[in-house]
């Protein structure tokens, strides 16, 4: 990727630069990569398993998002590894997350992908012992409250009787990528219901709190987590795991053309926090 200049120190293929435990958030607009020539290079860069499961999809703009999503993914984790976006390699981990083959694992940072609507955010970090990151569209009609109580632990869910509309669905939404980003950093799976581990905000001081069983999570005060709305509308969410129990600094936010371009973009955090852990 070649950098349009606003990045500081940034010249041709070089990445931003990454800092120990403080990720990096690369934002793709999907549907806006729409040259049938770039299509096709992206298309190139897919292994076998990829052009698989692009080939299941049944329409045609699954299959342009996961085609583009995926080429994000490669060419970021080029910028960072150095090595051809076509020659990673990924495998499936115990539980389906993604991981890199032995012997390429040392030369990229941890990662994590989601894609909702038209849009992808790509996580990546250094010296992270875990990171997840969720993006969601906010599809309206939805029973938010019959979703929340079979999936929020009881104070979650106490949050949103009496919201509507928009509210009610940020609100679902915020809380939902929250817990769908740890449950994507923790990447073995949870064994305990999803109402072992929640979240409180405090939006006036753009604060969250998070809390969970000790039989979930022993370590909690070495995670943190941040919250973010984008256009559309969506939520996301980030969750680090830091293995020094230090994270130092704020996310920085990119916006990216695979294999094109890329350029810093502004992303105001909506609410931030760290965790503390209550009795079993």
């Amino acid at each position: 990727m070649s950098s349009p200049g606003p990045e500081p120190g940034a010249r041709g293929d070089t990445a931003p630069v990454l800092e120990t435990g403080a990720p990096h958030l690369w934002l793709c607009d999907l549907d806006a990569q729409r040259d049938p020539a770039l299509l096709e290079r992206y298309r190139l860069l897919l292994d076998a398993d990829e052009i698989q499961r692009l080939q299941r999809f049944v329409f045609d703009r699954d299959r342009h998002r996961f085609l583009v999503s995926h080429a994000l993914l490669r060419c970021v984790l080029s910028l960072y590894g150095g090595l051809p976006a076509g020659s990673w390699r990924f495998l499936k981990g115990a539980h389906g997350r993604p991981e890199l083959a032995a012997g390429q694992r040392e030369r990229a940072p941890a990662f994590n992908l989601s894609h909702s609507g038209s849009l992808a955010l790509l996580a990546v970090s250094e010296g992270a012992g875990l990171i997840g990151v969720d993006i969601e569209f906010h599809r309206p009609m939805r029973n938010f409250h019959g979703l929340a109580a079979r999936n929020f632990a009881a104070p979650e869910a106490a949050r949103l009787p009496g919201l509507q509309g928009p509210e009610l669905a940020g609100e679902f939404y915020d809380l939902w990528t929250l817990k769908e980003a740890f449950v994507k950093a923790c990447g073995d799976g949870l064994s305990q219901s999803l109402a072992d581990f929640w979240f409180g905000f405090d939006r006036p001081a753009a604060r969250l709190c998070f809390e969970a069983l000790p039989s979930l999570e022993p370590e909690p005060w070495r995670w943190a987590f941040w919250s973010y709305r984008f256009d559309g509308p969506y939520s996301a969410a980030v969750a680090l795991r830091a293995a020094s129990g230090t994270v130092h600094g704020e996310p920085r936010c990119f916006r990216a053309v695979p294999g094109c371009s890329w350029e810093p973009r502004p992303a105001d955090c909506i609410l931030r926090g760290s965790s503390r852990i209550t009795a079993n």
